[in-house]
């Protein structure tokens, strides 16, 4: 028969008057062995119900091996080829669709760029007409001021050039009516 934790615990001996054991070393020593034989038991049974849950999972995957195995196609049968034929036309279609989206997209990107840099060369093109017209208004406004003082230059030279006509005129003038100076 098996012993239990319990048989253990309940386990009394008879004492002898000489050359017995002690008593308390021997129930210690018991309740330790029960002890350690209840922790045995409740590993066991942990061990039992995981054993159990392992083997209903085995039957399961068994069951859906089975099932799985059932459910695949006879490849000559024609459901087959017409189920494969409806997957590639969908995948198809699926791959159609993501091309002519990355294609929106691209043109899409493709305007969005053009825009920038074209909004880019306006503002380029507007500051270079700025500083165009800044530099050409000074430009300007000095070649005017030269000219003005060209034109001044140019009438003071004539003034110059009429008045020591005028002065060499009356100078040969008086030479001339004084010919008796010499």
């Amino acid at each position: 028969m098996a012993i239990s934790v319990r048989d253990i615990q309940e386990k009394e001996f008879a004492t002898q008057a000489k050359g017995g054991y002690n008593v308390e070393e021997v129930d210690d020593f018991l309740d330790e062995i029960a002890e350690q034989l209840a922790a045995l038991v409740r590993e066991n049974l942990e061990l039992g119900k995981q054993v159990t849950a392992l083997e209903a999972d085995v039957e399961t995957a068994r069951q859906a091996a089975i099932e799985a195995e059932k459910k695949t196609p006879d490849y000559n049968e024609k459901g087959y080829f017409d189920n494969l034929q409806k997957s590639m036309r969908e995948a198809m279609i699926g791959a159609q669709r993501i091309a002519d989206q990355t294609l929106s997209d691209a043109e899409a990107e493709a305007d969005r760029i053009k825009t920038e840099a074209q909004q880019t060369a306006d503002d380029t093109l507007s500051k270079a007409q700025a500083e165009a017209d800044k530099i050409t208004g000074g430009a300007q406004g000095r070649l005017e001021a030269l000219t003005q003082q060209y034109d001044a230059l140019k009438a003071a030279a004539q003034a110059f050039k009429a008045d020591f006509g005028s002065l060499l005129e009356a100078g040969n003038a008086v030479l001339k009516d004084k010919t008796d100076l010499i």
